[in-house]
């Protein structure tokens, strides 16, 4: 089974592909997008949302996963801050919709707390103890990279990529999803 795990945002947006099989979880694709350009001029944020949905579709349409993680919003002291993440969550949305049948059936959402707990084991873990436990889970992990380096928002991606497959191993509410679409893995 194929799973895209995407820590959306509108200046950086994290991905990570990882197939699962039996007892066994490999690291099909990970990194980031850029979307703040080079120089030092900021391009709009329709730009910006745009190239999500390029990059993000791209994806989609690359894996045909069985499952897609986002992570959930959570409250902002800062409104233009969530209001922007909440554009990148649709854009993403709209591209899973656009290139995937039942794509409604296939997101996930998570809660930040869920992903740390499912990744590190407990609710309230820091970005190194997830980092660290994620370096430890996926052995993998330095070939798949290689030489770039990641930024926080991929190892996040990765995060919930792992988490979407604990739910789906879990939960009833995937189980649809599984029986139905794993064929196309």
């Amino acid at each position: 089974m194929k799973i895209i795990g995407i820590d959306p945002g509108t200046q950086r947006a994290g991905f990570a592909v990882i197939e699962v099989h039996a007892n066994q979880t490999i690291i099909r694709e990970i990194g980031y997008w850029n979307f703040m350009g080079k120089g030092s001029v900021r391009p709009p944020l329709g730009d910006r949302l745009e190239r999500l949905h390029l990059e993000s579709s791209n994806l989609f349409k690359k894996w045909n996963p069985a499952l897609i993680g986002l992570e959930k919003a959570v409250s902002f002291k800062n409104v233009d801050s969530a209001l922007k993440l909440s554009e990148a969550r649709g854009t993403v949305r709209l591209a899973a919709h656009q290139n995937l049948a039942e794509a409604h059936e296939r997101i996930l959402e998570i809660s930040p707390t869920a992903i740390k707990k499912h990744t590190a084991g407990w609710g309230a873990s820091g970005k190194d103890a997830v980092i660290r436990v994620l370096g430890l889970r996926f052995s993998g992990l330095k070939e798949a990279v290689g030489q770039a380096a990641l930024t926080n928002d991929a190892f996040d991606a990765l995060a919930i990529a792992w988490s979407v497959w604990i739910l789906s191993r879990h939960g009833t509410q995937t189980k649809k999803i599984r029986d139905g679409i794993e064929h196309r893995s």
